[in-house]
């Protein structure tokens, strides 16, 4: 190894005593420090870039399609083994980068997948074998609201943690590359990249990181400079063309494994070997060093620095015990082991067709995104019940079924009709306790063995709305929850189907069909779901009155209105809703839910404004219980959404959640679609004569 560096003049003599060595180094040290901070205070002359890199770095990568110039592009040399409009496609078909915000994907703190999108710096490269790229992270918003980097990066970020780990296990790494718009709009190309992408992501191939070190950042438009890690990858196939090079030049750039080799040197200051990875000459690359990004050459500007050549052509192999996973997933098959809603079939595929990647929307199975027209029909199978109760064992343990009750919370019981019910009233916020007491509550009913298992019970119930979704009769899909059509649009994670009169439920949810043309379990469910709703009213309104209770009227009235919509939502294994309200404007005081299925946990807390402190769980929770098969919720009290906000978790494979709401016609200003809403909502006569009850007997274990 070379031990001599091209360190300034004035430190790289030759031959010298130790005390004059140390002299030496003191003074340049003292030199580098004195050079470093006023390096970092005066801007340093701006890059020379294209225009339409310019463009690209002046909007952070982003671009705007209808203003940004027009470029020519190559065709590239081939097509991309996967690509996608839309981001959470992407991230839902592969399983090496689902990383639905941020560049890295990394699964125990183990980099697995990286973005390359239209953020990207100066010195950036994509060849055919070599990807040179920074770690990223640890920016923050500048005074025009844009992000940038305001201090020399850490080592402690979880980015530069990931790649370094990834870079000791020689992990493989999948690496996508985003778009830079082009001025058309839906056509993008990445600024690295001198050919046309028709797709906003396009997967490239598996590298492995062979280098990673620190350097001083290009000037950046606040004319400051910090030192920020890099990263140079190799495709850990050297042999098949990169079809992300332009055609006719798929030679370029390729090189075999010690072919070529970048030389390092060892720094006289800190002692530590660096690669001389630069065309301006060699420099110390260890961030503490007093030298360190000192070139030996004068007039060296940071902002046009080029990589060496030597160090872009070098290859080394690629050896480890990393498993090298298919860069294009198989289409999952639903062996006999499986039901079909097991967390494998949630997921998302690559069209074989078009190679295009496509979220599982609908219950019944994946069509393409692209419009290619394949279609992968796989309807899931019944979940028998001995399933359900091995899952509500494992889910529950030695937990109770209330086992989270802030001490604020009052309660009561009750036996009705073959269930054992529990109401929650739940406070009013701190600053309004002397306005009322209470100002809504929770009931739950839980339904006896007897309920569950007798004929036409919960548990055929739970078979029949299994077959209606299997075979079509009621037609669940996942619906956008923001972003509607644009590259980061995001699903919900359940799947839903509304009947009856419209609701929103914060994402558009189309309406099947209204009750009258609605198929027998939604309607069997409408009916035990209104007897809950009236009773549980006239539950809390008795004990209300007879304990002297301190509680809204307003929000609480005394009265119930029947129900006139179904929500059904279908959730998979790993399946959940977040935290939110029900508070629309249009919606009366009542929300009914029956479960059937899997067990869940549902979760209230209060509102980060209500006040709520020193609650019984973290984070604001108040009230926490299981929610098993055949399990009712009842929400009373319009004021519980304005405080208060909600969450479910499922814990199994297969539930549904049907839930049932009172829209107000009045509220809904369109009169053809309030007209809608009162026709779909009205209940038919046959139903009315068959209407639930509750049981005909009283509670049995």
């Amino acid at each position: 190894m070379d031990l001599l560096s091209d360190l300034p003049a004035d430190t790289s003599a030759g031959q010298t005593s130790n005390r004059t060595q140390k002299k030496r180094k003191a003074s340049s040290g003292q030199k580098a420090d004195s050079s470093r901070k006023k390096q970092k205070a005066q801007p340093l002359p701006p890059c020379t870039r294209t225009r339409a890199k310019k463009k690209a770095q002046s909007t952070d990568g982003e671009g705007d399609p209808e203003h940004a110039p027009e470029v020519s592009l190559a065709l590239p040399a081939g097509l991309p083994p996967i690509s996608s409009n839309i981001r959470a496609a992407l991230c839902d078909s592969i399983q090496y980068w689902r990383a639905h915000q941020g560049g890295i994907q990394s699964k125990d703190k183990v980099a697995t997948g990286m973005l390359l999108n239209g953020k990207t710096t100066p010195r950036d490269i994509v060849g055919a074998q070599v990807i040179v790229t920074t770690v990223g992270g640890g920016l923050k918003s500048g005074s025009d609201g844009k992000h940038i980097r305001v201090e020399d990066q850490s080592d402690e970020g979880k980015n530069y943690i990931a790649l370094t780990n990834a870079m000791t296990l020689r992990q493989p790494i999948g690496i996508i590359v985003g778009k830079q718009s082009l001025g058309k709009k839906d056509k993008y190309a990445n600024n690295l990249l001198g050919v046309k992408l028709d797709y906003h992501y396009n997967v490239l191939d598996f590298f492995f990181i062979t280098d990673m070190w620190s350097e001083r950042q290009p000037t950046q438009r606040d004319g400051t400079s910090f030192m920020h890690y890099a990263i140079r990858l190799q495709r850990i196939d050297l042999y098949s063309t990169a079809w992300w090079v332009p055609q006719g030049h798929e030679r370029d750039g390729m090189h075999a494994i010690d072919e070529v080799s970048c030389r390092k040197r060892t720094c006289l200051f800190c002692n530590s070997p660096s690669k001389e990875i630069f065309k301006e000459g060699w420099c110390c690359l260890v961030p503490t060093c007093p030298t360190f990004f000192f070139f030996s050459k004068p007039d060296v500007n940071i902002n046009t620095l080029q990589y060496n050549e030597e160090f872009l052509n070098e290859r080394v192999e690629w050896n480890s015990k990393r498993e090298l996973p298919s860069l294009v997933p198989k289409i999952p098959s639903l062996g006999p082991e499986y039901y079909g809603s097991e967390a494998l079939f949630k997921g998302g595929i690559i069209c074989p067709t078009c190679k295009f990647a496509s979220r599982r929307i609908s219950w019944e199975g994946w069509r393409c995104e692209k419009g290619c027209g394949f279609k992968l029909p796989m309807p899931p199978r019944d979940v028998p019940m001995v399933v359900i109760h091995h899952e509500v064992k494992k889910a529950m343990g030695k937990k109770t079924k209330f086992y989270e009750i802030d001490p604020r919370i009052a309660l009561a019981e009750h036996n009705v009709a073959g269930y054992k019910v529990t109401s929650f009233y739940l406070p009013n916020t701190p600053e309004n306790l002397h306005e009322a007491e209470f100002i809504g509550s929770v009931t739950v009913f839980r339904p006896t063995k007897y309920t569950l298992e007798r004929k036409g019970g919960l548990d055929d119930l739970f078979y029949e709305m299994q077959r209606a979704t299997r075979v079509g009769d009621v037609r669940l899909q996942r619906n956008p929850a923001f972003c509607r059509g644009s590259h980061k649009e995001e699903l919900t994670s359940h799947f839903s189907c509304n009947m009856g009169a419209d609701y929103k439920f914060g994402v558009v949810v189309e309406t099947s069909n209204g009750f009258e043309t609605a198929p027998d379990p939604v309607m069997k469910a409408l009916s035990r779901l209104t007897w809950s709703g009236a009773t549980a009213v006239a539950l809390t309104a008795d004990h209300i009155a007879e304990k002297g209770l301190s509680v809204d009227s307003v929000s609480m009235p005394n009265q119930f209105v029947d129900f006139n919509e179904q929500l059904m939502l279908g959730y998979f294994e790993g399946s959940q809703i977040s935290y939110h309200d029900d508070g629309e404007k249009e919606l009366g005081p009542t929300v009914a839910t029956l479960s059937l299925g899997s067990p869940s946990v549902m979760r209230f807390r209060g509102k980060k404004k209500s006040g709520f402190e020193n609650t019984v769980a973290a984070g604001n929770v108040m009230l926490s219980f299981f929610l098993e098969h055949g399990d009712i919720v009842i929400m009373h009290g319009t004021k519980i959404h304005k405080h208060y906000e909600h969450a479910v978790n499922a814990a199994g494979i297969r539930r549904y959640a049907l839930t049932c709401r009172y829209i107000r016609p009045e509220m809904i200003p369109d009169p053809k679609r309030r007209e809608k809403a009162i026709a779909n909502g009205k209940v038919p006569l046959y139903w009315q004569k068959q209407a639930y009850t509750g049981e005909a007997t009283d509670i049995r274990d």
